[in-house]
């Protein structure tokens, strides 16, 4: 008789253990449910030209200058005519021609991976959103409101547009962007959202 008591008990608590461990799940997957269906948060809201801007919880990105036009489109098998060089060459980068608002804009979210001067490039600021991605914003005045190592958000101000790039210098205030995947150049079209030309 001991002996069927203490079966039916551990039956009764393995049972009790099962239904508990049911329960955990289906709390744990309630809460996921909830946090995935949650609409944006202020963390994903981006602040461009003063207008919040919502950004998806994926990576998103926003444009480089707000109401740019772009004057110089990327290409990486035509050849394109550079007016300060007086040659043709191809363009693996976008140039957005400055207007009003001369404020250079963090595409997305990531950290200052460098910042240098040339006289080639003029100032550079390069950002890195992980898994090789990176952001290169060229043509730039050399007072910057980022340092190497900041974190930045879209959206966030990195600095604005002058004429510092001596191999583009007929072209007047413009930003230069380029971004590289794994230290390839690739085409900023497919990440951006440029609308008509």
């Amino acid at each position: 008789m001991n002996k069927s008591n203490n079966v039916q008990k551990k039956k009764y608590a393995s049972s009790y253990i099962y239904a508990v461990i049911v329960a955990v799940l289906v709390i744990a997957c309630a809460v996921t449910i909830a946090l995935v269906n949650k609409g944006p948060s202020k963390s994903n809201v981006a602040n461009i030209g003063g207008e919040n801007i919502p950004v998806a919880a994926k990576p998103s990105y926003v444009l480089p200058m707000n109401g740019a036009q772009v004057m110089k489109d990327y290409s990486g098998k035509e050849l394109q005519y550079n007016d300060t060089l007086k040659q043709w060459e191809i363009h693996k980068a976008i140039d957005f021609q400055a207007g009003e608002d001369k404020n250079v804009y963090a595409i997305s979210n990531g950290t200052i991976s460098n910042i240098y001067t040339n006289y080639l490039e003029g100032t550079v600021i390069e950002i890195s959103h992980g898994n090789g991605l990176l952001s290169v914003y060229k043509s730039l005045d050399k007072e910057v409101q980022v340092s190497i190592g900041d974190s930045v958000s879209a959206g966030q101000v990195i600095g604005v547009v002058a004429e510092s790039m001596a191999q583009e210098l007929n072209s007047g205030n413009h930003l230069h962007f380029e971004m590289l995947q794994d230290g390839k150049k690739i085409d900023p079209n497919n990440y951006l959202s440029l609308g008509e030309k």
